[in-house]
């Protein structure tokens, strides 16, 4: 059965170890539950569901599931967590493998404060074809930056983050890759004219 365990405990930044020690297991064990390796029982889907936050349903597929922004990107490529999730349509999710949702904290490059980005997770060795469009990675200690992908190279790649005069920022061991494939923005609404003016 797929499920989404990896997908919440990346966008929650823990390892598999850092699961497996909430859950009582090990990391190995965790492993196995992510990629169906082993049967997910109820009963691991309720302890997974209580250890990262979510509903049993949210773990269960993308079929009908929900979408949450859990965290935001910031200037310098930075991405940092949201206190409380914002739940998405799951329609913006359509077409995605993995998705991922961020909300823009600010004005940046092409940006406006309040931007929503959908993002297919996919793993780093696989993200070569994405090479100059804008994704968030994460290395193997869940580090998360967001940016122009301008390099791959065996494990390391640089991000250039939207703002103009931001340095390029590198991870050294990247362990995925997800590049947006949809922004959302929402305009302020138009007041209809009066008559007369």
């Amino acid at each position: 059965m797929r499920t989404r365990i990896r997908h919440f405990r990346k966008a929650r930044g823990l390892t598999q170890t850092e699961l497996a020690e909430a859950l009582g297991t090990t990391a190995a064990t965790v492993s196995r539950l992510e990629t169906a390796d082993m049967t997910v029982s109820m009963d691991w889907l309720e302890r997974l569901a209580l250890a990262l936050g979510v509903q049993v349903r949210d773990l269960l597929g993308a079929e009908g599931g929900s979408l949450v922004c859990q965290a935001e990107l910031r200037r310098e490529g930075r991405v940092a967590m949201l206190a409380e999730g914002i739940p998405l349509a799951p329609a913006l999710a359509e077409g995605a493998r993995e998705p991922l949702a961020f909300r823009v904290a600010e004005d940046m490059g092409s940006y406006a404060a309040g931007d929503m980005l959908i993002a297919d997770r996919m793993e780093a060795e696989d993200a070569e074809a994405w090479l100059g469009r804008d994704c968030i990675a994460a290395d193997m200690n869940a580090r998360q930056v967001f940016g122009r992908l301008a390099g791959l190279d065996e494990g390391r790649c640089l991000l250039m983050p939207p703002e103009a005069g931001a340095a390029a920022v590198a991870l050294d061991r990247a362990d995925w890759i997800a590049p947006v494939i949809l922004l959302v923005r929402q305009f302020s609404p138009v007041s209809p004219r009066r008559p007369g003016r």
